[in-house]
């Protein structure tokens, strides 16, 4: 009889993450292309405004990195728990 192993649920802070990349990536696709559509239809006032929409958002994606990064850190250190052990009463 084959074992079959139980497939790991992706933990929703990972999802989180991956999402928010998804979208940051959409997101500068997006502005570049209407960055181009500007230089091609000879729009001739100046865009910083596409460079903050998409200079910001990553500055925001640093800082949910940095944060994420922070947790698992603080999680994946000798003694630190992880919730679904503490939930169980391990450590």
């Amino acid at each position: 009889m084959a074992v079959y192993e139980t497939k790991r649920k992706k933990e929703f802070s990972k999802k989180i993450m991956g999402w928010e990349l998804f979208l940051l990536w959409v997101n500068t696709v997006g502005v570049l292309g209407l960055a181009y559509l500007c230089v091609l239809k000879t729009f001739d006032a100046g865009l910083p405004w596409l460079t903050a929409m998409v200079g910001l958002p990553w500055a925001a994606w640093g800082v949910s990195k940095t944060g994420y990064t922070m947790k698992s850190w603080k999680e994946n250190t000798k003694g630190g728990i992880v919730f679904e052990n503490m939930m169980k009463g391990e450590k």
